[in-house]
């Protein structure tokens, strides 16, 4: 039994097509089916249901499906460790951000620090919706997820507290309402407002803390770009509800805290039980710091997380 007949076996029990397993096993169609044939000789037992083009599992198949999930995670946490008795001069970190949490300034300094240590790792980041990221990484499609705390435990996954974050109103350099130092939610009822739009975790948040008021916010704007929203806001019309990590370091914009805090912790997600590579682990810390750094003023301290607030 070899490694690379474990890959073509999972490959073609997830996708039920040789032709889409050899696509993504990198290989010819007839190499993949030949090597899937010698692995059921090898196990004798037959692990595909072949009716034409169409593939199903039998119930052996099914069966031997999680061992070989389970052999191929064993196998890609050995190489792991062997790679990690050297330096860290190669390879990849595959890292998701939710939508919406709003990580430009931060991110942008743990980047350009982490490349000057590990110029030749390279960093791939996908950003996603929140409920997305569990699925990702148990698919082991990214190696660590940042994200809004997730209200529930999330089976087989581990969580590292990373920072707070307070919802704040936005609005432009010389707004009518910059002077002010808290800003309640019935006050922007009737201003322009621009938003996230209902499907990011950070419009829930806004839209919950609203209702508890007895109050229904209708945007005139909603956009599922933070970037977007923040371009508008500077013009100086506009007003809107975003955690205060997201505007670090933007010019032009004034930060007015609301009347009653409304709190968004955020973590690190790995695979809970799985060995983490040095490259992770070092991208990790580095976020840690980079936010303490950055999101420490006064000694105002998160009871959730234990990490700073931005005041």
């Amino acid at each position: 039994m070899e490694i690379r007949q474990l890959k073509y076996f999972v490959n073609a029990a997830k996708t039920l097509s040789f032709t889409e397993a050899a696509r993504l096993s990198n290989v010819a169609q007839s190499t993949l089916s030949q090597q899937v044939k010698q692995l059921e000789t090898e196990l004798d037992v037959p692990l595909f249901h072949r009716m034409g083009k169409q593939i199903q599992l039998t119930t052996e198949g099914s069966m031997f499906l999680e061992d070989a999930q389970r052999l191929l995670d064993d196998a890609r946490q050995g190489l792991q460790r062997l790679a990690d008795l050297g330096k860290l001069e190669g390879g990849s970190v595959h890292i998701g951000i939710a939508a919406g949490l709003g990580l430009s300034a931060l991110l942008t300094d743990v980047l350009t620090e982490y490349y000057k240590l590990y110029p030749r790792i390279e960093l791939k980041i996908r950003q996603v919706s929140a409920g997305k990221l569990a699925d990702l990484l148990r698919q082991h499609e990214i190696d660590l997820a940042m994200t809004f705390t997730f209200s529930t435990a999330q089976e087989g996954l581990q969580a590292q507290p990373l920072f707070g974050t307070r919802i704040c109103a936005v609005v432009g350099e010389h707004h009518r309402l910059e002077a002010q130092k808290t800003v309640s939610i019935e006050q922007l009822v009737h201003q322009p407002l621009v938003l996230p739009n209902e499907e990011l975790v950070i419009r829930q948040r806004i839209d919950a803390a609203a209702k508890e008021k007895g109050i229904s916010l209708r945007p005139a704007v909603e956009i599922d770009n933070l970037s977007h929203i923040i371009y508008m806001v500077r013009t100086g019309r506009w007003v809107s509800l975003l955690p205060d990590v997201a505007t670090l370091s933007v010019r032009g914009l004034v930060r007015l805290q609301l009347d009653r805090s409304v709190v968004l912790p955020t973590s690190v997600y790995t695979l809970e039980g799985v060995y983490q590579r040095k490259a992770v682990k070092e991208f990790i810390r580095l976020m840690k710091e980079n936010a303490r750094r950055m999101l420490r003023t006064k000694d105002e301290y998160c009871t959730i997380c234990g990490e700073t607030f931005m005041v």
